[in-house]
């Protein structure tokens, strides 16, 4: 999900940059990490397809401690591993080893053409394949916004059950309570407006439409030029319009629910002139959603889901979002921090400890040291 749809307001202000011609991307020839000392390790981790992804990896700082398990970080929409390498460090001072990898579409090295790559049950399958790579027999996960929606299929699911000790989903509620907030009769209307965007990220070539639109809105202020020496230079609307694929993965395995298209009098009736505006210039029809065909199910992990209150476009502190509760079967907590999405930046510094010091408590509360012992 967009670090905060809202703000799309400003765009119109954009609309003649936003409808422009497709800008030159200049070609570099190197792609490497940027943050690679202060106790970060940049590495490189084949997985499946013979896909390479970029990653992070921090260790403990007393070797005497290394006798805990890992902790596997997946990144949200658009983002990058290097989000989580603040957290990375904390667990490191914990006695924690970290791995945060740019994932499939992510990494330059890891973005296979075509829409059916990026289905959902290929994504789950990464996350085991980057444990494996990196000798992980058992691990903590953390996860944030869409890489959330994965982290909760993995977590689903009969490996996941077998090697993951305890999750850490942010932002993002038990994917089949948010379905139920966006289809349905007892849908959220709120949710349903909010996330609006799902039906115009999926549409085909969704990047470079609408000249370059979403990749001028978010691609290049993803972050990339913080995470990568080339920074944007050759970053263009055909390697963003990958990232936007996990958006049709979750559609394509019926994964997620998505809500009912609302026309732009609708929205713009309700208050949502943002949603309003992007509906305009994106078009599609009214319609009733699409239902998730392939629920997840309940979850016999432990599981922390962190909130931010003010966040715009996951509104996870209302009741369809809370039910997450209903479907955690092997111990739930609940935290919720004055914050908008970006819960590890945000704008106040002590929100954003609470939700560090929630994550560190939760992977230390279970399991702290190996299962072989």
């Amino acid at each position: 999900m967009p670090h905060n749809i809202s703000v799309l307001i400003i765009f119109v202000l954009l609309l003649s940059s936003a409808l422009a011609t497709s800008e030159k991307q200049e070609v570099c020839s190197s792609d490497q990490l940027k943050v690679c000392s202060g106790g970060v390790q940049c590495i490189q981790l084949t997985i499946g397809e013979e896909l390479v992804v970029d990653c992070h990896l921090t260790e403990p700082e007393n070797p005497n401690t290394n006798a805990t398990l890992p902790v596997l970080m997946l990144h949200g929409f658009p983002e990058w591993s290097g989000m989580y390498l603040s957290l990375m460090k904390t667990l490191a001072s914990n006695g924690f080893t970290s791995l945060a990898c740019n994932q499939r579409g992510y990494s330059p090295t890891a973005a296979p053409e075509g829409v059916l790559s990026y289905n959902h049950s290929l994504l789950v399958n990464d996350v085991f394949a980057m444990a494996d790579a990196a000798k992980f027999d058992n691990f903590h996960l953390v996860a944030h916004d869409i890489g959330a929606i994965v982290g909760w299929q993995v977590v689903a699911s009969d490996r996941g059950h077998k090697r993951v000790k305890s999750f850490s989903a942010l932002s993002i509620p038990h994917v089949d309570a948010f379905s139920a907030g966006l289809y349905g009769e007892t849908a959220d209307v709120a949710q349903q407006m909010a996330s609006q965007y799902f039906s115009m990220f999926v549409l085909p070539n969704s990047a470079s439409i609408r000249g370059n639109f979403w990749y001028r809105a978010l691609g290049r202020t993803s972050g990339r030029g913080n995470e990568y020496v080339t920074g944007v230079s050759s970053f263009s609307a055909k390697d963003f319009q990958k990232a936007l694929y996990w958006y049709n993965g979750a559609k394509n395995d019926g994964i997620l629910a998505f809500p009912p298209n609302f026309s732009w009098i609708y929205l713009a009736k309700a208050g949502m002139y943002s949603l309003a505006f992007l509906r305009i210039i994106f078009g599609g029809e009214p319609n009733k959603g699409i239902p998730a065909s392939n629920p997840i199910g309940n979850v016999y992990i432990p599981s922390l889901f962190v909130c931010g209150s003010q966040d715009p476009s996951i509104l996870c502190n209302r009741d369809y979002a809370l039910k997450t509760k209903d479907y955690c079967k092997g111990g739930y907590q609940y935290v919720e921090v004055d914050c908008a999405h970006e819960l590890l930046a945000c704008s106040v510094e002590l929100e954003t400890e609470k939700v560090v010091n929630a994550i560190v408590g939760h992977i230390m509360a279970y399991g702290p040291k190996k299962i072989s012992e």
